[in-house]
């Protein structure tokens, strides 16, 4: 409740005073995911405006199913954000929400640029400036199904209606993109900005402990959650010799029972990073962490539960194999080797230059 009275506060002052800002961020606050509550896909960002003496504000959006805490440094968007639910209900749109808002508090707001994840609320900051640049921050992995960014052949509506260009964590994603949309809106509107590299370190040998992230959310019917659960489950009893860390997904919300797993298993640490220092051995469905591990050299192992519905990495990324526990154990440093060139493609170079130089 406190924030709702922080952003209100906020917001109102704004009815009286001017405030002209370069870029706007705006992201809801489950990503913020590292030490201190940092959103760590905005944080090269952030220093690169720092660093070339671009002004910009941060808006968090509530989350209220997510319990990640609030970054000290952010805004609470949450009165605006609750005005336009509100408004949703009554029928109004995003945009015809931005012109309410204008009209009550927001006029004096002025930027030139938007920068969001997860593609939120992409049409009311259209709405409320037409010139403005939009851009979505690349956050996960991106194939060529992928509905929020590729509907029948061509690029989304909610992203081309609202001329919103994307970035991108390397040429690897551009390749997708680029050849699954007939209408080439990608071509010119998706950039490659890279990520900042993290502190290296490399597992040489597998230490027998194997960190699990569940894909179980909403995301996915009662049933899909059930088969990755009994999978999962499955694997844990069949390999008594492992010790397994299990990690949920950001947005999962109980959506159904996990105690079973959870008693044969460790709790992941919250931060990845001790994550991925723990444990040599990753096993997943689909999720973005298999990249992430690449990185450090962990292979991971693919349960077949949806593989009908999520092959993504066998058909868009060419993941470089797909084989069990016993045969990463045998041959480790080969398997290691391998995943940390595969990711290369995807992955490349924070380009702070480029950043830079596509921002208004």
């Amino acid at each position: 409740m406190i924030n709702l009275f922080i952003s209100f506060y906020y917001f109102i002052k704004l009815f009286f005073k001017k405030q002209g800002i370069d870029v706007v961020f705006y992201y809801p606050k489950h990503f913020n995911r590292g030490e201190d509550n940092q959103n760590l896909f905005l944080k090269p960002l952030f220093e690169s405006c720092k660093k070339h003496n671009i002004s910009y504000l941060v808006f968090e959006e509530p989350d209220i199913k997510s319990d990640k805490k609030r970054h000290k440094k952010s805004i609470p968007f949450d009165f605006p954000f609750y005005l336009i639910v509100l408004l949703r209900k009554f029928g109004f749109r995003d945009k015809s929400s931005a012109n309410i808002l204008l009209f009550l508090f927001l006029r004096n707001l002025k930027f030139k640029n938007v920068i969001v994840l997860s593609q939120s609320l992409i049409e009311f900051f259209r709405g409320l400036d037409k010139e403005a640049k939009i851009f979505d921050l690349q956050h996960g992995i991106i194939f060529s199904d992928k509905k929020s960014y590729i509907s029948d052949g061509k690029a989304n509506s909610n992203i081309s209606d609202d001329n919103v260009q994307l970035l991108l964590f390397g040429n690897g994603f551009k390749e997708i993109l680029d050849l699954s949309d007939n209408t080439n809106y990608y071509k010119k509107s998706s950039h490659v900005i890279g990520v900042e590299i993290s502190k290296y370190f490399r597992h040489f040998n597998p230490n027998r402990m194997v960190l699990i992230t569940l894909q179980i959310t909403e995301d996915h019917t009662e049933k899909q959650n059930k088969k990755m659960l009994d999978e999962i489950i499955k694997i844990v009893d069949s390999n008594k010799d492992l010790c397994f860390y299990i990690r949920n997904h950001p947005r999962f919300n109980n959506c159904i029972d996990i105690s079973e797993l959870e008693r044969k298993t460790n709790k992941a640490p919250e931060s990845l990073m001790e994550c991925f220092a723990l444990c040599s051995i990753h096993i997943t469905e689909y999720s973005t962490t298999i990249f992430e591990c690449a990185k450090f050299g962990i292979p991971t192992i693919f349960i077949s539960s949806l593989k009908e519905d999520f092959n993504m990495f066998e058909t868009d990324f060419k993941y470089p194999f797909d084989i069990e526990i016993v045969d990463v154990i045998k041959d480790y440093s080969n398997y290691s080797d391998e995943v940390i060139s595969w990711r290369k493609k995807y992955y490349s170079d924070y380009d702070e230059d480029k950043f830079i130089s596509l921002l208004k």
